[in-house]
């Protein structure tokens, strides 16, 4: 594991990006469909889960089906926050928060060329 420099994580920025934001507003709609209690119970924890990402965010396991270490992934229920880590911007990046039960091959093909775009954008 990569040695955090101490204090980094103190003054941290998430930044969730539209991507992301449009993915909760989906699983808002979609949990809505089967109960208001579900669907609040399941955003106010994705909402946790990306904030204790700000506190421990070498803690999520790198993203199985990117070949790059760079982009790691928390789970929260059956959801998966994909997210990008730059110390030199002191900025954690929400890219993406997916179903686990979509074809996340399929996903990550599509979507890699767009992943890797911006990762160059942040290290180059």
């Amino acid at each position: 594991m990569k040695n955090q420099k101490k204090g980094w994580c103190k003054n941290i920025e998430i930044l969730i990006s539209n991507r992301a934001q449009n993915n909760i507003e989906n699983i808002t709609e979609f949990t809505l469909k089967i109960s208001p209690n579900y669907a609040n119970k399941v955003i106010n924890k994705i909402y946790s889960t990306i904030d204790s990402i700000k506190n421990t965010p070498y803690i999520g396991r790198y993203v199985p089906e990117l070949n790059d270490k760079h982009y790691r992934e928390r789970i929260c229920e059956n959801y998966r926050i994909i997210y990008l880590i730059s110390e030199k911007l002191n900025t954690i990046f929400i890219r993406y928060i997916i179903s686990g039960k979509q074809n996340s091959d399929l996903f990550f093909e599509v979507h890699k060329k767009e992943l890797f775009n911006f990762l160059n954008r942040m290290f180059i």
